[in-house]
């Protein structure tokens, strides 16, 4: 048995050229506490003997694992709410989102005493018994699913210049994830990769728990691209502009996805007017409705709002919550703070190649010191003027009695 561990572990740090990602697991390990790192050796033997026969697989698993850990450990939870009852449950529940293989009892057996000992148990003789537990996400609940978009390592230079220098990133299932970054920072190269419209230099990226380098085909599949401009032909109507994309994507009735896209999007008034007529808000919304067709699961906004007027950029904030709301999953790219904000489950700050924090906007704000709440007359915003006297709706108002500093 150890012998084939062995051998697991070389191909992961010789026959892949992984050894750097392993050794910067096992480094993040070593930092954990006691418990943990027990808890971590021990489900380490488990996942990499019945985990993916690949490197990368093996090593990507590993940094999620150490992922989960770190944060249970930062959030003060014992390593037996991590795990739940079953220990061998827990790793199946986790080895479900990779390629897996046929374990025997003795490695559960010897997975639910490690387990046993780290959280402080008594050791039982044979298997141990118990709910299922699974890996727990916000609130106690069972997270299962693989992200939409998986990034490791991530590296593009041009020339001299790096651009990437290690992304790492995931974007969860039906969820709105918003990269901010100065210009320059490398949002657009992080999404051209993802497109398949430019190779990384190294690290990995995955669609759908599609490969874009391996399964580019698939990647295009599951993924919709609106690029910073509107891929809009200005001189078909809003409805042929939709038409002619169902039937380049082979939809089985172009004229009939187009109406429901058109009424989806409040455009239906406009749809024989030709595009070019159209407003800025308008030219986007039918942008985003074309990137729909063929329904991809993934759609990925690079800067949407940029160069709208006000009631534009509303507009298209409102169309993208409701993709969000619909179970399609949104990567946003945007300079806008005031966008991420509203629009996103969890932001994500890329900065000189590399992603400097990710979480929830509250996660951030943790981040510094706490605010001081002052009382203050608020006087209303030049936005707030224009919006309120040319009847548009003020839905995104904020608060005008209290401010944070």
């Amino acid at each position: 048995m150890t012998m084939w561990i062995e051998k697991i572990v070389e191909k992961v740090t010789v026959d892949l050229g992984e050894k750097k990602r392993y050794l910067d697991y096992k480094a993040r390990v070593k930092s954990l506490p006691g418990g943990y790192r027990e808890a971590a050796a021990a489900l380490e033997r488990y996942l990499l003997y019945f985990g993916p026969g690949d490197g990368a697989g093996l090593t990507a698993m590993l940094h999620d694992l150490a992922d989960l850990l770190e944060q249970s450990a930062a959030d003060g939870r014992p390593v037996r709410d991590v795990v739940g009852v079953d220990p061998v449950d827990f790793a199946e529940t986790f080895l479900a989102n990779y390629r897996g293989g046929n374990w025997v009892q003795k490695e559960r057996d010897r997975l639910a005493r490690a387990i046993d000992r780290a959280a402080g148990d008594a050791a039982p003789d044979g298997p141990v018994s118990g709910g299922r537990e699974g890996i727990r996400g916000e609130g106690g609940t069972m997270t299962t699913a693989a992200p939409a978009i998986r990034i490791r390592g991530l590296e593009k230079s041009y020339g001299t210049l790096a651009v990437l220098r290690g992304v790492d990133l995931d974007v969860t299932r039906g969820s709105i994830l918003a990269l901010l970054g100065s210009n320059g920072a490398g949002k657009t190269t992080v999404v051209r990769i993802l497109a398949t419209l430019l190779g990384a230099d190294g690290g990995t990226a995955a669609v759908n728990g599609h490969d874009v380098v391996t399964a580019a085909p698939d990647v295009r599949e599951s993924l919709s691209l609106t690029g910073q401009f509107a891929a809009v032909d200005e001189v078909l109507t809003g409805r042929e502009n939709l038409v002619l994309v169902g039937r380049l994507r082979h939809v089985a009735d172009p004229r009939r996805v187009a109406d429901e896209l058109l009424e989806r999007f409040a455009l239906t008034e406009a749809a024989d007017r030709r595009a070019g007529t159209y407003s800025g808000g308008m030219v986007r919304r039918l942008d985003i409705a074309m990137s729909l067709i063929g329904d991809p699961e993934v759609i990925v906004l690079d800067e949407p709002t940029t160069g709208l007027d006000p009631q534009g950029r509303l507009e298209v904030w409102d169309t993208i919550t409701g993709l969000a709301h619909r179970g399609t999953t949104v990567l946003l790219t945007t300079q806008y703070l005031d966008e991420a904000e509203h629009l996103a489950d969890r932001v994500a700050i890329l900065h000189e190649g590399r992603i400097l924090v990710e979480g929830t906007v509250a996660e951030l704000r943790r981040l510094l010191p706490p605010a001081e709440v002052v009382y203050v007359e608020k006087q209303p915003t030049l936005e707030e003027i224009f919006l309120a006297l040319t009847g548009s709706s003020t839905s995104h108002d904020t608060p005008d009695t209290e401010e944070h500093r």
